[in-house]
């Protein structure tokens, strides 16, 4: 049986024993139900009045479990870190596994509505985000990648994926009386092809390209340069390098 994870010092959900009471709500009831609001309604439609509602219960309730708002917002990071996949370290193809994993981060976030808003300033340590870890930097390290940049692979890994998705995700930003839509990967490219050549030769030669844009297959390029950087690093890390 696995032992529980020892709680970080500076844990913002309380940890108190459970207390007999007429509603039978647990943290990871509570957990649940903000995960649906918050993919519903998004982060600035969560609140633990509306958690609490969901629950038919009063917000003194969740008040009892999770301590605050921060702390809710810890328990829906950590929750949603634990759908993300890791394969079994396979040292032999460790690069296709963080290729992978990287995927699988990207699909999550694209699941979860502001997932990467509630991450800004969270330090990942919950029990889900624990586990995790220990199986990320496991697949670096059954594929030799050094310890000191297996640590830093597995941070920069967050980073690109988060990157990525915010500016995927992101609605256009318009005025209450600008109904117009944003343009088309095709319409930027045809205004880029019409600058003129002598000013802007470089864009005015790759202008067909921008209407190539496809979210997929460009996270696959950003992953894959990550990857191959990665590796090269690792290679030339090692004594024999």
């Amino acid at each position: 049986m696995t032992s529980e994870v020892p709680e970080p010092p500076w844990q913002r959900s309380p940890r108190r024993p459970s207390r007999a009471r007429r509603d039978p709500i647990t943290a990871e009831a509570i957990t649940e139900a903000a995960i649906k609001i918050l993919d519903s309604e998004g982060l600035e439609g969560l609140s633990m009045r509306k958690v609490a509602d969901a629950l038919n219960t009063g917000p003194a309730s969740l008040y009892w479990h999770v301590g605050n708002k921060d702390g809710l917002l810890d328990l829906i990071f950590d929750q949603i870190i634990g759908e993300m996949d890791v394969p079994r370290p396979d040292g032999a193809r460790w690069k296709e596994q963080l290729r992978q994993i990287a995927l699988s981060q990207r699909a999550t976030i694209l699941r979860h509505r502001d997932l990467v808003a509630i991450s800004m300033g969270r330090i990942p340590m919950g029990p889900h985000a624990l586990r995790y870890t220990e199986q990320v930097v496991g697949v670096l390290r059954a594929g030799g990648v050094p310890d000191d940049l297996a640590v830093s692979g597995y941070l920069l890994l967050f980073a690109l994926v988060n990157g990525f998705t915010m500016d995927e995700m992101a609605e256009p930003v318009a005025s209450a009386d600008d109904q117009r839509a944003a343009p088309s990967p095709s319409a930027i490219s045809g205004y880029l092809a019409s600058l003129p050549a002598d000013q802007f030769p470089n864009i005015v030669a790759s202008a067909p390209h921008f209407a190539q844009w496809d979210n997929d297959v460009q996270f696959g390029m950003l992953v894959d340069l990550y990857v191959d950087g990665l590796a090269q690093r690792a290679a030339a890390a090692r004594p024999d390098a």
